[in-house]
């Protein structure tokens, strides 16, 4: 390895062989008696890669791809891209913009009470937002007539207020899913408006969980991603992270979809690393948290009294997420971690929910608007077993039959309803045995018989308030009472399949520029993000577009490009979030993912193919949006 940068390489006439761009292979001349040091092999034509200044930059790649369609934005329309694409560029932007997941968010927070305000400017130390040309195809009139448009359509507009609202989401199960697993006229398939919704970048969970529980982009939110890294204080020569007056610590990677908010790395509290309240790791408020506040306010109380009965439904109430999620004041995870000793509870469904903490005079009240049922979850060593599918349709059906209680017990007392139910799967089948496994299959099938039969208890309200809930299709079918509810079924992102040999491990080269790669087969090595060592940014740069395969593969942006495009929404950046995300993003345009070495020795030693998401492609950002109302009785 005698020339380790792009530069040096150019300036020899030595051959480089593969796959290395930097190994030359050399004899010492001791062994073949000549008086020179070393005697070269062969003297050829040198290897030199593609001139930077002959490909493509990858902004313009990336707009490429948008127009083509081999790429989703996750709201700006490839009509949009092809308009840039031409010459001159059309200054037409109508219809440019999609429906996406933050607008389903905030349709929901309408639909609940709660109109998520959208700012006009973006002040203080915020960093740039998007171009001005795509700022101005977003106006903030449109955002919120599209909205409530939204809402009114779900059923929370001023002229339909539909009794109970049910939204289903089931982790990873995207569009393409549905298409390939189930028949065309499946009850899915032929409710399922393609075409209409998008997920968040990137397309994980935390993203999008996130900004479900607050109707924002995840450049406000703080959680674009798992594992994100994040540092409290500032060092001082000399002095140790537990100095009294420095209060500077190491750095933390957030877990958030945990028992607690830790670091993945030391599984420490957040607590113990600087994060002293919630607001330090989630940079906006989740809006149930709006609604428990004017749920305990006594000048609103008779208000209140209007309000929709909440309930949230899935394996992790009781966690550090969800409790921020569902809108808690309450942050003394040691003080949690006590009283959850024997609960079995996981942070984010308090958060989520809004609740307030134990000492607050209203929170009582709180009780009563606010409820929650917790599910099973399949257990980890029956995936690939029938019994793993089972399990995970029966846990599916308890959480819609905890839904059906709900609403029955409302119907009773003439009260309204907003229903939450989160499911794992079919995304926890689909990580360990890739998408096009049986047993995903059987578990998607079986998704949706368990939401057919509850939406026909919804179609029967004599069923619904006697509790027998498995209504046969052919009684459905009859003229029976009608129950006002409306059910949105939706997906957090969607899936692909990676075999091993799609599982890249960035070259040494590589690895000696970074402090941190954010990268993985789950999800992070799709949208990677690259923490480099300060000042080498650009020998990174440099070396990425001289490797044929990440440059064929990958597109390597800096994170403000990424900014600038729009990927984290067409507000600025909130100045927290900025660091969690280091210097580039890398971006898979295909199925190769970045994986961590051990993680390519792990699966390339079993051949085991996996599933995984978090880029940009249609298979992970087109999501289900399933709408059934009473008319579709």
């Amino acid at each position: 390895n005698i020339s380790r940068e792009r530069e040096r390489e150019r300036e020899t006439s030595f051959v480089a062989l593969r796959p290395s761009p930097y190994s030359l292979f050399l004899f010492h001349t001791s062994t073949l008696n000549l008086p020179s040091p070393f005697v070269l092999i062969s003297q050829i034509e040198p290897m030199k890669p593609t001139p930077k200044e002959q490909r493509d930059d990858n902004m313009t790649r990336l707009r490429s791809l948008f127009a083509e369609g081999k790429l989703v934005h996750p709201y700006l329309s490839r009509e949009f891209f092809q308009q840039q694409a031409s010459s001159p560029p059309k200054n037409n932007t109508t219809d440019c913009t999609t429906l996406n997941f933050v607008d389903l968010a905030a349709s929901l927070a309408i639909c609940c009470g709660y109109t998520p305000p959208i700012d006009d400017a973006y002040e203080g130390d915020e960093l740039a937002a998007c171009t001005n040309i795509m700022i101005s195809t977003l106006k903030k009139e449109d955002i919120q007539t599209r909205r409530l448009q939204l809402a009114a359509e779900v059923g929370g507009g001023s002229d339909i207020l539909r009794q109970h609202i049910v939204f289903i989401l089931c982790d990873g199960m995207g569009n393409s899913i549905l298409r390939n697993t189930l028949h065309q006229q499946s009850f899915f398939n032929r409710n399922n408006q393609q075409q209409r919704l998008r997920a968040v970048f990137p397309s994980t969970t935390p993203a999008a969980l996130t900004t479900l529980a607050t109707a924002t982009w995840p450049g406000r939110h703080g959680m674009p991603g798992w594992n994100l890294r994040d540092k409290k204080g500032c060092d001082f020569p000399g002095e140790t992270d537990n100095n009294n007056n420095n209060k500077a610590h190491l750095p933390v990677q957030l877990l958030v979809l945990s028992d607690h908010i830790k670091d993945a790395r030391s599984v420490k509290l957040a607590s113990e690393m600087g994060f002293e309240s919630w607001d330090e790791v989630f940079l906006e408020e989740p809006w149930a948290k709006h609604i428990n506040n004017s749920s305990n306010d006594s000048n609103t109380k008779q208000e209140a009294n209007k309000q929709r009965r909440m309930m949230y439904i899935n394996a992790y109430n009781g966690d550090d997420y969800q409790e921020w999620s569902q809108g808690t004041n309450n942050y003394n995870q040691n003080e949690t971690t006590k009283k959850r000793k024997y609960s079995d509870a996981t942070d984010f469904s308090e958060w989520q929910m809004g609740n307030q903490t134990s000492s607050s005079n209203n929170h009582n009240h709180h009780s009563t608007l606010f409820e929650t049922a917790k599910i099973e979850e399949t257990a980890f060593d029956t995936l690939g077993e029938p019994k793993g599918s089972i399990d995970a349709i029966q846990y599916y059906r308890d959480g819609l039959n905890a839904a059906l209680d709900l609403i029955a017990k409302a119907e009773r007392v003439g009260e309204s309803t907003f229903t939450y139910l989160y499911t794992a799967h079919p995304d926890k089948h689909m990580h360990a045995l890739g998408v096009e496994h049986e047993e995903v299959r059987n578990t998607v099938m079986g998704i949706e018989s368990e939401t057919e039969r509850f939406w026909r208890v919804l179609g029967d309200r004599d069923a619904l308030l006697s509790g027998k809930y498995d209504v046969e299709q052919e009684n459905s079918l009859l003229k029976n009472d009608v129950v006002d509810a409306a059910v949105v079924l939706t997906a957090d992102h969607g899936h692909v399949t990676i075999q091993p040999e799609d599982m890249v491990v960035l070259p040494g080269y590589i690895l000696e520029l970074l402090e941190y790669a954010c990268i993985g087969v789950h999800g992070k090595g799709r949208h990677g993000y690259l923490h480099c060592r300060a000042g080498l940014q650009k020998i990174l740069q440099q070396r990425w577009e001289a490797s044929d395969e990440l440059h064929e593969h990958f597109l390597l942006l800096t994170i403000d490009e990424a900014i600038e495009i729009g990927l984290f929404g067409p507000k600025s950046m909130r100045m927290e979030v900025r660091p969690r995300l280091g210097d580039f993003l890398s971006i898979s345009i295909g199925t190769k993912t970045l994986v961590t070495p051990s993680e390519k020795e792990t699966f390339c030693k079993g051949s085991k193919c996996q599933g995984t998401h978090g880029s940009l492609n249609p298979e992970e950002m087109h999501i289900p949006f399933i709408l059934l109302e009473p008319s579709s009785h």
